[in-house]
């Protein structure tokens, strides 16, 4: 259990049920829906690791069904279906957090049905396409306040429909009419936000707890969610994530530019139209959080935060090699080049017993588990952590109920005057505390286990 999943469940699964909906205490740790997911699933399954992130497997099996039906709505070659997966899912960061008791993980299961929702309505032009796509998207909000880049572009991008069908078919209304009866579900999805979010989003605001960075969208964002990705990785030298980002933008400009000429021709298709509505809706997204920054000073999201972008990105080479359709060897060819460069990086750095962005956590269960089997006391004892480790330690405390066995400590900084018959901490702390009280109980990679000498 990693430090910000512990501090969701020791804070807001623990408070009254008032205080989720109007987040208090304040901070942008709670996720709104998937904190209520979490305590419907514990006060059914009790407390568990499992109990605490089915919400997120269940926004994980949301994204794997809503993505195949998009890819499958998009293309039926086979071949693009494969490149379809491998591009929106071996992502090794970006599937990190399917695993965790966040909101990102349901929130972008939410999403891609939206998405999905939104191909359904260009392909057939049903309002309640419209209702369903809008419906999602508001639980994708509520799960992460992120997603609000991903709902104002959805406005626009459903908008950009309405106006080519109103242009198009020449419908015998005015377009303020029919563009009024048309966002019904967008109005009602954001007047429901809005009375959910404007007194939470207000204060979270007004602490300045928003997270991300100040320096520039390109490198703070897009560079950010390459260079994570990676995971250290430089397969062709220093350069190699501007590289991936100007292929990546060949290919957005290509679905741009390319859908653009079709638009008003008689060759123009479902699969031209998608793919310009599903750039701008990329666009909007980016120009959401850059438009934020500059008028209200809000920070540009970064790592974690700015992975939005990766599904919302993820779909456009889907449509670009959809273009290709009559070209049958050379959209295999264009398939193929992201089909084995996903896999094998995926195959080099999936993360099966640690996540990137909490590593400082891999060993908090082992070391709790190996204490309990192998360190008996007949007294309480205490046990002191450093403070970004605590967390996961108080969440073992109370999941497990062990307060009448330790006293975990939370400690910001260490010192040689606080003495704890444990600590948990890195091995090269060891000179901040009075290392020679103490001796090594076990090694965890690169922290340690300590135990007060008798004598001491």
């Amino acid at each position: 259990m990693t430090i910000d999943e512990a501090t969701t469940f020791l804070v807001y699964v623990q408070i009254p049920i008032k205080d989720v909906f109007l987040n208090i205490p304040v901070n942008t740790n709670n996720h709104f829906l998937n904190t209520l997911l979490i305590r419907l699933s514990t006060w059914i399954l009790g407390d568990s690791d499992f109990s605490v992130r089915l919400p997120s497997l269940f926004g994980h099996l949301l994204y794997i069904i809503f993505s195949f039906k998009l890819i499958r709505a998009i293309s039926t070659r086979t071949i693009v279906i494969l490149c379809g997966i491998v591009l929106l899912h071996l992502n090794p960061y970006f599937m990190d957090f399917f695993g965790l008791a966040r909101g990102y993980s349901l929130s972008w299961g939410l999403m891609m049905a939206s998405m999905y929702y939104l191909y359904r309505y260009i392909e057939e032009k049903k309002n309640k396409y419209i209702n369903w796509s809008f419906a999602f998207a508001g639980l994708s909000v509520y799960s992460i306040l992120i997603a609000l880049n991903y709902f104002l572009a959805l406005i626009v991008a459903f908008n950009f429909i309405f106006l080519l069908d109103f242009l198009k078919n020449k419908i015998d209304t005015s377009a303020i009419v029919y563009l009024l009866k048309k966002n019904t579900s967008a109005i009602l999805t954001s007047v429901i936000l809005f009375a959910l979010l404007a007194y939470p989003v207000s204060r979270v605001r007004a602490n300045n707890e928003f997270y991300g960075e100040k320096g520039s969208f390109y490198n703070d964002t897009i560079l950010s969610i390459v260079n994570q990705s990676l995971f250290g990785k430089k397969y062709f030298g220093m350069d190699f994530p501007d590289v991936l980002v100007a292929i990546a933008i060949a290919v957005y400009l290509g679905v741009i530019i390319y859908a653009s000429r079709k638009l008003f021709s008689k060759t123009n298709n479902n699969t031209f139209t998608g793919g310009l509505t599903f750039g701008l809706l990329f666009t909007i997204a980016c120009w959401s959080t850059i438009t934020q920054f500059h008028l209200l000073g809000t920070p540009f999201l970064a790592d974690r935060t700015a992975l939005i972008y990766f599904p919302l990105f993820s779909i456009l080479p889907i449509f670009f090699f959809s273009f290709f359709n009559k070209k049958k060897w050379l959209q295999i060819g264009l398939c193929l080049i992201p089909l084995f460069a996903y896999s094998y990086h995926f195959s080099k750095c999936a993360n099966t017993f640690t996540v990137r962005e909490w590593w400082f956590d891999t060993n908090t269960k082992d070391a709790i588990t190996y204490f309990l089997e192998n360190e008996k006391s007949e007294k309480k004892v205490t046990f002191g952590v450093r403070a970004w480790n605590s967390p996961s330690f108080h969440y073992y405390e109370k999941t497990w109920k062990l307060e009448n066995q330790v006293d975990m400590i939370r400690l910001e900084q260490l010192s040689k005057n606080e003495f704890y018959d444990y600590y948990y901490i890195e091995e090269s702390w060891s000179p901040e505390i009075s290392i020679e009280k103490y001796e090594v109980v076990k090694k965890f990679d690169s922290r340690v286990l300590l135990r007060l000498k008798s004598e001491n």
